[in-house]
């Protein structure tokens, strides 16, 4: 699954923007560079319908030990109490350099998979706000044939002009959570 992350400010316009946006409201209250659960990371959401840069931790509170719940698999999320109304209501979007994953084998190579020609990616999520907090979790699908060699899963990644819809249009959002994955770049960590 999903459970580290990159993202690199100066990486594009719109990372420059979402770190001039969250800089204004929220100064040093967020991480960049490798995201873990449990982290304070750049987000975006709908406010109102106005498109805005907020902070957000990684790992909804789980049911045993302190353990987070960082991934919602997206074929059952709408039928989980922890995770229905969210899908519904609640959507964000993480903007990730990549994300972390490790290989199978006994070696445990670490490898951050991107998307070709692209300086950032777009991660669906789901979120709820906990003690004035926001929260998320990443939206996860079967992985694809770039992904399978290293892990059976993969998070739901959009283009950059899906984004608003996403957040904002609640049909445009399922469809878009089971389109075809983009085909990922894999390079050792």
């Amino acid at each position: 699954m999903c459970g580290r992350y990159q993202f690199t400010t100066g990486s594009d316009d719109m990372s420059a923007a979402i770190v001039d946006m969250l800089d204004r409201r929220y100064p040093g209250e967020y991480k960049t560079g490798e995201i873990f659960p449990g982290d304070a990371a750049p987000a975006v959401i709908s406010d109102g319908g106005r498109i805005v840069a907020v902070p957000a931790i990684f790992g909804f509170p789980g049911y045993q030990d302190g353990r987070l719940l960082i991934n919602a698999r997206s074929e059952t999320a709408a039928q989980k109490q922890t995770f229905s109304e969210s899908l519904r209501e609640r959507r964000i979007v993480l903007p990730a350099s990549g994300f972390f994953e490790w290989s199978r084998d006994a070696k445990k190579t670490k490898y951050l998979f991107t998307v070709g020609g692209e300086n950032l990616i777009y991660l669906c999520g789901i979120y709820k706000i906990i003690d004035g907090q926001y929260r998320f979790a990443i939206l996860t699908r079967d992985a694809n044939a770039s992904m399978i060699e290293t892990h059976d899963r993969m998070p739901i990644i959009i283009a950059k002009e899906s984004v608003r819809a996403y957040l904002t249009e609640r049909d445009t959002a399922m469809t878009l959570i089971d389109s075809a994955s983009p085909l990922l770049d894999r390079t050792p960590a």
